[in-house]
């Protein structure tokens, strides 16, 4: 073989494994896009406010350090149990950076999973256990066995694709049965959507358990999705660990400003998330009165069993645009965003029109 030969052979092998990210479908500047779980109003004024004065400060390089105190200070905890990251992919990718670079490492993830846990565990060479969910949701004592001699387990709640969430008691007790040589990574993307009663308070499971790391994101919720901007909570000695590895200025100037202004912007962010549940539930009674099969949702998001394939043409005549279950591991299924009003009431009429000609 040629010289040129191995090395595309090489960059083949590297990746032959990696399965490809499919981002959801979407129009023109978004419309009608309900497949990528982004925020129906969008960023508070006060963070269109200050990104219109971003060109005074785009020249200069922003550690971020005011931004990760500003963002301790808002959860209770110290700077040094705090890092922010450039999306909370980029936080997944460390984590794999620290736990399993060299390969033969050994990570747990549920079936189907959060599709960057997959990708990431393939870049590092991991072996993944894949635990079937039950009922839509995790199946903690499947995963809690499978977790015995793993390095890594991958837990997010709600989860996503079927935006299942796990009681704070089971949460504690499944952390409890974990070795403490397993890291397990509760990603909270959805935390904001949950019911009262459905919410842990993870900083107490940090506190409590130094293999817990908690990741969150400002793009539901804060509607940030754009910036890309996440971060991640846990014992400082884990915190030090993903700090040393992270590029340098890895959270780019417009995200930090967008970040800092979104903390002041409380109502906003309330107001986005009490649409959400509302047009949520709205979404599901329906769902119930059709007799269409769905996960009960703590997300902003619901699956739904309908073959993206039956209802393709109507969407498009709708200008709606939702996700196919085959990109998420849940073939004969989709997932919907949920979105402003109008278009949710669009959806609701497609599914009736579906679910008519279906006849069952």
């Amino acid at each position: 073989m040629t010289r040129d030969g191995v090395l595309r052979e090489r960059v083949r092998s590297r990746v032959a494994e990696v399965p490809p990210y499919v981002p959801g479908l979407g129009g023109a500047q978004g419309h009608g896009k309900l497949s990528s779980n982004e925020a129906p109003f969008g960023a508070s004024p006060r963070v269109r406010q200050a990104l219109r004065a971003l060109p005074d400060v785009v020249h200069r390089y922003d550690s971020g350090l005011r931004t990760r105190e500003l963002l301790a200070a808002a959860l209770g905890v110290s700077a040094a149990e705090v890092l922010l990251t450039n999306g909370s992919d980029e936080l997944c990718y460390l984590i794999g950076l620290l736990l399993l670079d060299g390969g033969g490492r050994s990570v747990v993830l549920s079936e189907p999973s959060y599709a960057i846990d997959t990708k990431v565990s393939a870049i590092f060479g991991a072996r993944a256990r894949f635990v079937p969910l039950r009922d839509g949701g995790h199946d903690l004592p499947r995963l809690a066995a499978a977790a015995a001699d793993a390095d890594l387990v991958w837990l997010p709640t709600p989860h996503n694709p079927t935006g299942v969430a796990v009681p704070p008691a089971d949460l504690v007790a499944f952390v409890e049965a974990v070795p403490p040589d397993c890291l397990v990574v509760v990603d909270e993307a959805y935390r904001a959507f949950l019911s009262p009663d459905l919410v842990p308070d993870t900083v107490a499971l940090v506190r409590r358990h130094p293999n817990v790391l908690v990741q969150r994101t400002f793009s539901k919720d804060h509607a940030l999705a754009g910036l890309r901007a996440g971060y991640g909570v846990a014992s400082a000695e884990v915190v030090s660990a993903l700090d040393a590895l992270r590029g340098p200025f890895n959270v780019n100037a417009a995200a930090l400003v967008a970040v800092e202004a979104s903390l002041d912007s409380e109502a906003w962010r309330a107001l986005g998330v009490d649409l959400v549940q509302r047009e949520r539930r709205l979404l599901e009674e329906f769902l119930s009165t059709q007799d269409i099969a769905y996960y009960p949702s703590q997300a902003n998001f619901v699956a739904v069993r309908v073959p993206y394939a039956e209802i393709a043409e109507a969407l498009g005549r709708a200008g709606l645009f939702v996700r196919p279950g085959e990109d998420l591991g849940l073939p004969g299924w989709c997932r919907l965003s949920i979105g402003e009003p109008a278009h949710m009431a669009a959806l609701r009429r497609v599914l009736a029109g579906w679910r008519a000609a279906d006849g069952r």
